[in-house]
């Protein structure tokens, strides 16, 4: 039965606002930001000790040669895309007039797949070189294949002056008519399988596991990717990678910054318990401390799984669509080593490795930020996903919890001396490990799933069948990644509140 709002409940302490957003990742933060600059107030509500979800950090300080020193970790991103001048971060810090607040330092790859090196070149063209040197054989089509997911890249954000500064379906009949001819790359290759692209132009299997690498920044499952799925991700050649100085708690704690320089409010170490429902449709959110914050809209920007079908009773939603949210695969998980080190490796600020069948991504971004770490040390992540099968066997309370993750951060570590640092367990200060049940602890998500939902399947949209109710963030179908999220985020905001114009809320 549909919970309602009983005389009880209004007895609760009550806060008032025009939109109440649950979950600051960037998703909701960037929604948040936005209309906050709008003028409407928002309220945000945040489970954790800070904002950002993924895209936050942490600190840990220890001593070493009798001194303390304090070293600065990312949480999960260290590479965000959207950054060019058609992209959806760049487009929603020009519309927040934030551009300058943040220090973004481009971010250079290096692949070490299949007994193949290569430092990729900071252009898509040089690195189209570089493949070519490496695969003579597929010159041509690497040459063709370049030429076509370029324009499907470009032609997919053609249109981001006319929809909110991010790519969407057209809005009427007559856009939608006109598209195909408008975006003919696009047309003929964003619903085909990226493997399938690949196969059209490339012979050789090491040559596509290399257009194939940043398939890991979504999903562990690059076989169900699609070109409209890849394309977003070839910006990283095209437009660049970045990351934020300071560590990526600096996107966040910006759009935290926007939406209380704009009359809001981010209260974090607060839980939401339910949804409120009035007359079948969001009339705001209660939280652990018993208050109501009432708001005529609801942006649920958490996972989307726990924010539909934990705080809402299940009977609000239309059979169908409940049907296909418990079915949805979650995509997933990961192991995550953090490294201090007392040394600086010569190492670029990415690297993708594929060694004994094993794939994992080192992040080393004192290689562009030296004040991560004291002067002459680094901090290191890597980063291995494991599917959501796997991620099932992770349980904090099992005798042999300890035991397995240190085995996996040591595997992990093997690897790395194997293939791109042989000296590095001699340098390790400090390690800590995460795993999927440290995800499902600190981000709330189900099974420790880090990119929202698995590819290739059904994705809610932005718009939810409760009047009043709308999602953001990775489990939606605009998909993972802080670009991605930032789309979802602003989309939601732009139906609340479009940019021209206050609407009336949805």
């Amino acid at each position: 039965m549909v919970r309602q709002t009983s005389p009880a409940r209004l007895a609760k302490p009550e806060s008032a606002a025009d939109v109440v957003i649950i979950g600051a990742g960037i998703g909701g933060l960037s929604a948040g930001a936005l209309l906050a600059r709008r003028g409407l107030k928002v309220i945000v509500l945040e489970a954790h000790d800070r904002p950002g979800g993924y895209c936050s950090s942490w600190r840990r300080t220890i001593r070493h040669q009798g001194r303390m020193c304090s070293y600065l970790f990312d949480a999960g991103v260290q590479d965000i895309s959207g950054i060019g001048d058609r992209g959806p971060l760049r487009r929603l810090l020009r519309q927040l007039q934030a551009e300058d607040r943040i220090d973004w330092r481009p971010v250079r790859h290096h692949y070490v797949k299949d007994g193949l090196r290569l430092s990729v070149a900071p252009d898509a063209k040089a690195y189209a070189l570089q493949l070519q040197a490496m695969f003579p054989a597929d010159a041509d089509g690497i040459t063709a294949f370049f030429v076509q997911i370029e324009a499907v890249y470009r032609e997919m954000y053609a249109d981001i002056d006319a929809t909110g500064g991010v790519p969407t379906a057209p809005a009427t009949i007559d856009a939608m008519m006109a598209w195909p001819a408008r975006h003919p790359h696009a047309w003929r290759w964003m619903r085909q399988p990226f493997a399938v692209m690949l196969d059209a132009y490339l012979s050789d299997p090491r040559l596509k596991s290399f257009l194939t690498t940043l398939a890991d920044y979504v999903t562990e499952r690059p076989e169900s990717l699609s070109v409209a799925d890849m394309a977003p991700l070839f910006g990283y050649y095209f437009d660049c990678g970045y990351y934020p100085a300071g560590g990526s708690q600096s996107l966040a704690d910006l759009l935290s910054a926007i939406v209380t320089e704009g009359g809001g409010q981010v209260h974090l170490r607060r839980r939401a318990t339910r949804i409120l429902l009035e007359n079948g449709r969001a009339g705001g959110v209660e939280t652990a401390d018993g208050v109501l914050h009432r708001a005529p809209v609801v942006l649920a920007a958490g996972d989307v799984q726990a924010m539909l079908m934990d705080l809402l009773d299940e009977a609000a939603l239309p059979a169908g669509y409940l049907r296909k949210l418990r079915a949805m695969p979650r995509g997933p998980s990961a192991i995550v080593v953090s490294l201090a080190v007392d040394s600086m490796p010569d190492l670029p600020a990415r690297i993708f490795v594929r060694h004994q069948a094993m794939d994992f991504g080192i992040g080393n971004p004192s290689a562009i930020d030296a004040s991560l770490a004291p002067p002459g040390h680094a901090v290191l992540t890597v980063l291995s996903l494991l599917s959501e099968k796997e991620a099932g066997g992770w349980d904090r309370t099992a005798e042999d919890y300890r035991a397995h993750k240190a085995m996996a951060a040591d595997k992990l570590i093997d690897a790395i001396e194997a293939t791109v640092w042989p000296e590095l367990r001699q340098h390790i200060l400090y390690r800590q490990v995460a795993t999927p049940a440290t995800f499902t602890r600190y981000a709330g998500t189900r099974t420790g799933n880090i990119y929202g939902a698995a590819r290739g399947q059904w994705r809610p949209p932005v718009v939810s069948p409760i009047p009043g109710l709308l999602l953001a963030g990775a489990g939606t179908v605009t998909g993972a990644g802080v670009e991605a999220v930032v789309i979802s985020g602003t989309i939601a905001a732009d139906l609340i509140a479009p940019p021209a114009r206050l609407a009336v809320p949805v």
